[in-house]
Protein backbone atom coordinates (compact mmCIF):
# COMPACT_ATOMS: atom_id res chain seq x y z
CA UNK A 1 0.00 0.00 0.00
CA UNK A 2 1.56 2.91 -1.29
CA UNK A 3 1.68 6.29 1.29
CA UNK A 4 0.16 9.06 0.41
CA UNK A 5 1.89 12.41 1.71
CA UNK A 6 0.20 14.87 3.49
CA UNK A 7 0.65 18.85 3.40
CA UNK A 8 0.76 20.57 6.54
CA UNK A 9 0.14 24.04 6.79
CA UNK A 10 2.48 25.79 9.82
CA UNK A 11 0.90 28.70 10.87
CA UNK A 12 3.88 29.93 12.68
CA UNK A 13 4.11 33.59 10.91
CA UNK A 14 0.38 34.25 11.52
CA UNK A 15 0.85 33.10 15.27
CA UNK A 16 3.25 35.83 15.18
CA UNK A 17 1.09 38.18 13.36
CA UNK A 18 -1.83 37.68 15.94
CA UNK A 19 0.83 38.21 19.04
CA UNK A 20 1.94 41.25 17.14
CA UNK A 21 -1.63 42.48 16.59
CA UNK A 22 -2.24 42.03 20.74
CA UNK A 23 1.05 43.58 21.83
CA UNK A 24 0.07 46.44 19.74
CA UNK A 25 -3.61 46.61 21.30
CA UNK A 26 -2.23 46.25 24.71
CA UNK A 27 0.43 49.14 24.07
CA UNK A 28 -2.21 51.46 23.40
CA UNK A 29 -4.67 50.18 26.35
CA UNK A 30 -1.24 50.55 28.60
CA UNK A 31 -0.03 53.72 27.29
CA UNK A 32 -3.03 55.68 26.13
CA UNK A 33 -5.37 54.19 28.64
CA UNK A 34 -8.10 57.37 28.56
CA UNK A 35 -7.67 57.40 25.00
CA UNK A 36 -8.67 53.85 24.48
CA UNK A 37 -11.25 53.25 26.87
CA UNK A 38 -13.42 56.65 25.29
CA UNK A 39 -12.41 54.73 21.58
CA UNK A 40 -13.90 51.34 23.01
CA UNK A 41 -17.51 52.95 24.14
CA UNK A 42 -17.86 55.13 20.26
CA UNK A 43 -20.78 52.81 19.69
CA UNK A 44 -22.70 54.47 22.41
CA UNK A 45 -20.52 57.65 23.75
CA UNK A 46 -19.22 60.23 21.50
CA UNK A 47 -16.41 61.24 24.04
CA UNK A 48 -13.58 60.27 21.89
CA UNK A 49 -14.96 62.22 19.20
CA UNK A 50 -15.76 65.48 21.33
CA UNK A 51 -12.49 65.07 22.94
CA UNK A 52 -10.72 65.24 19.93
CA UNK A 53 -12.53 67.59 18.36
CA UNK A 54 -9.77 70.74 18.73
CA UNK A 55 -7.39 68.05 16.90
CA UNK A 56 -9.11 65.80 14.61
CA UNK A 57 -5.56 64.60 14.34
CA UNK A 58 -5.62 61.36 12.38
CA UNK A 59 -1.70 60.73 12.14
CA UNK A 60 -0.56 60.99 15.47
CA UNK A 61 1.04 57.51 17.41
CA UNK A 62 -2.41 56.23 18.68
CA UNK A 63 -4.74 56.27 15.77
CA UNK A 64 -1.12 55.18 13.92
CA UNK A 65 -1.50 51.96 16.37
CA UNK A 66 -5.25 51.76 15.48
CA UNK A 67 -4.94 51.57 11.68
CA UNK A 68 -1.88 49.52 11.62
CA UNK A 69 -3.85 46.84 13.69
CA UNK A 70 -6.60 47.85 11.43
CA UNK A 71 -4.64 46.91 8.09
CA UNK A 72 -2.86 43.86 9.33
CA UNK A 73 -6.57 42.20 10.18
CA UNK A 74 -7.91 43.12 7.16
CA UNK A 75 -5.13 41.93 5.20
CA UNK A 76 -4.91 38.23 6.83
CA UNK A 77 -8.79 38.26 6.23
CA UNK A 78 -8.22 38.36 2.33
CA UNK A 79 -5.01 36.37 2.79
CA UNK A 80 -7.39 33.70 4.38
CA UNK A 81 -10.26 34.53 2.02
CA UNK A 82 -7.82 33.98 -1.00
CA UNK A 83 -6.50 30.59 0.66
CA UNK A 84 -9.45 28.82 1.45
CA UNK A 85 -11.11 29.92 -1.59
CA UNK A 86 -8.21 27.62 -3.42
CA UNK A 87 -7.48 30.49 -5.61
CA UNK A 88 -3.73 29.48 -4.56
CA UNK A 89 -2.41 26.81 -3.31
CA UNK A 90 -1.72 27.24 0.45
CA UNK A 91 1.62 26.72 1.66
CA UNK A 92 3.61 27.96 4.55
CA UNK A 93 5.38 30.31 2.36
CA UNK A 94 2.20 32.56 1.39
CA UNK A 95 3.47 35.07 4.43
CA UNK A 96 4.76 36.84 1.44
CA UNK A 97 1.76 36.92 -0.12
CA UNK A 98 0.26 38.60 3.01
CA UNK A 99 2.70 41.49 2.53
CA UNK A 100 1.62 41.85 -0.73
CA UNK A 101 -1.84 42.26 -0.29
CA UNK A 102 -0.90 44.43 3.47
CA UNK A 103 1.39 46.59 1.47
CA UNK A 104 -1.25 46.94 -1.20
CA UNK A 105 -3.94 47.63 0.50
CA UNK A 106 -2.16 50.26 3.44
CA UNK A 107 -0.83 51.85 0.05
CA UNK A 108 -4.80 52.61 -1.21
CA UNK A 109 -5.96 53.91 2.09
CA UNK A 110 -3.20 56.37 2.73
CA UNK A 111 -3.34 57.22 -0.67
CA UNK A 112 -6.99 57.80 -0.68
CA UNK A 113 -6.70 59.96 2.80
CA UNK A 114 -4.00 62.22 1.11
CA UNK A 115 -5.79 63.00 -1.61
CA UNK A 116 -8.99 63.70 0.49
CA UNK A 117 -6.79 65.64 2.34
CA UNK A 118 -5.66 67.47 -0.85
CA UNK A 119 -8.71 67.97 -1.94
CA UNK A 120 -10.08 69.75 1.71
CA UNK A 121 -7.59 72.30 1.06
CA UNK A 122 -7.84 72.94 -2.58
CA UNK A 123 -11.62 73.96 -1.89
CA UNK A 124 -10.60 75.03 1.41
CA UNK A 125 -12.65 72.51 3.17
CA UNK A 126 -10.12 71.26 5.19
CA UNK A 127 -12.10 71.83 8.90
CA UNK A 128 -15.15 70.01 7.93
CA UNK A 129 -13.12 67.26 5.96
CA UNK A 130 -10.80 66.64 8.73
CA UNK A 131 -13.70 66.02 11.09
CA UNK A 132 -15.69 63.63 8.11
CA UNK A 133 -11.91 61.64 8.09
CA UNK A 134 -11.52 61.47 11.64
CA UNK A 135 -15.01 59.79 11.97
CA UNK A 136 -14.59 57.34 9.09
CA UNK A 137 -11.29 56.17 9.55
CA UNK A 138 -12.14 55.98 13.62
CA UNK A 139 -15.10 53.78 13.08
CA UNK A 140 -12.96 51.64 10.34
CA UNK A 141 -10.41 51.08 13.27
CA UNK A 142 -12.91 50.24 15.55
CA UNK A 143 -15.27 47.47 13.58
CA UNK A 144 -12.20 45.79 12.33
CA UNK A 145 -11.40 44.67 15.47
CA UNK A 146 -14.52 42.57 15.58
CA UNK A 147 -12.75 40.43 12.75
CA UNK A 148 -9.91 39.18 15.22
CA UNK A 149 -12.22 36.40 16.92
CA UNK A 150 -13.48 35.07 13.51
CA UNK A 151 -9.68 35.25 12.07
CA UNK A 152 -8.36 33.08 15.40
CA UNK A 153 -11.26 30.48 14.54
CA UNK A 154 -10.60 30.58 10.97
CA UNK A 155 -6.80 29.86 11.51
CA UNK A 156 -6.44 27.64 14.36
CA UNK A 157 -10.09 25.52 14.11
CA UNK A 158 -10.86 22.34 11.65
CA UNK A 159 -12.91 23.22 8.38
CA UNK A 160 -14.06 26.76 9.36
CA UNK A 161 -16.54 27.62 5.56
CA UNK A 162 -15.46 30.27 3.66
CA UNK A 163 -18.85 31.31 3.85
CA UNK A 164 -18.63 32.71 7.00
CA UNK A 165 -15.82 34.87 6.18
CA UNK A 166 -17.68 36.02 3.39
CA UNK A 167 -21.06 37.01 5.62
CA UNK A 168 -18.79 38.75 7.75
CA UNK A 169 -16.73 40.71 5.21
CA UNK A 170 -20.36 41.63 4.20
CA UNK A 171 -21.59 42.49 7.45
CA UNK A 172 -18.49 44.72 8.05
CA UNK A 173 -19.40 46.49 4.85
CA UNK A 174 -22.40 46.99 5.24
CA UNK A 175 -21.68 48.28 9.24
CA UNK A 176 -19.61 50.56 7.78
CA UNK A 177 -21.95 52.16 4.97
CA UNK A 178 -24.54 52.62 8.01
CA UNK A 179 -22.08 54.24 9.95
CA UNK A 180 -21.41 57.31 6.96
CA UNK A 181 -25.54 57.52 5.80
CA UNK A 182 -25.87 58.32 9.76
CA UNK A 183 -22.86 60.74 9.20
CA UNK A 184 -24.39 61.97 6.19
CA UNK A 185 -27.39 62.29 7.91
CA UNK A 186 -25.80 64.25 11.20
CA UNK A 187 -24.92 66.76 8.37
CA UNK A 188 -27.96 66.69 5.88
CA UNK A 189 -27.62 70.75 5.74
CA UNK A 190 -24.38 71.16 4.75
CA UNK A 191 -25.02 68.11 2.33
CA UNK A 192 -28.08 69.62 0.83
CA UNK A 193 -26.86 72.78 0.60
CA UNK A 194 -23.65 71.13 -1.76
CA UNK A 195 -25.61 68.26 -3.14
CA UNK A 196 -23.62 68.52 -6.45
CA UNK A 197 -20.14 68.56 -4.83
CA UNK A 198 -21.25 65.73 -2.41
CA UNK A 199 -22.59 63.37 -4.98
CA UNK A 200 -19.13 63.79 -6.74
CA UNK A 201 -17.03 63.01 -3.86
CA UNK A 202 -19.07 60.24 -2.97
CA UNK A 203 -18.70 59.12 -6.92
CA UNK A 204 -14.61 59.81 -7.41
CA UNK A 205 -13.56 59.18 -3.58
CA UNK A 206 -15.87 56.60 -1.66
CA UNK A 207 -16.93 54.68 -5.11
CA UNK A 208 -14.31 54.60 -8.19
CA UNK A 209 -11.32 53.91 -5.63
CA UNK A 210 -13.01 50.49 -4.62
CA UNK A 211 -14.14 50.05 -8.01
CA UNK A 212 -11.03 50.42 -9.85
CA UNK A 213 -8.96 48.35 -6.74
CA UNK A 214 -11.70 45.18 -7.28
CA UNK A 215 -10.93 45.05 -11.40
CA UNK A 216 -7.43 45.56 -10.54
CA UNK A 217 -7.83 42.16 -8.16
CA UNK A 218 -10.20 40.43 -10.83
Amino acid sequence: MEAIGRNILSNDWITILFLVILLLLVFSKQFFGERFYDFSRILYSNKYFTSNKKSLRVLNFFSFQLFLVHALLISLGLFILISQSNFIETTSANWILFIQIFVLYSLFISSKYFIEKIIGTIFSIEKLLDNYLFYKITYKNFLSLSLLPFLILSVYSFNFPTLWLIIIGGLLIFAHLFILFSYYKKQQKIVLMHWFYFILYLCTLEIAPYFILYKVIT
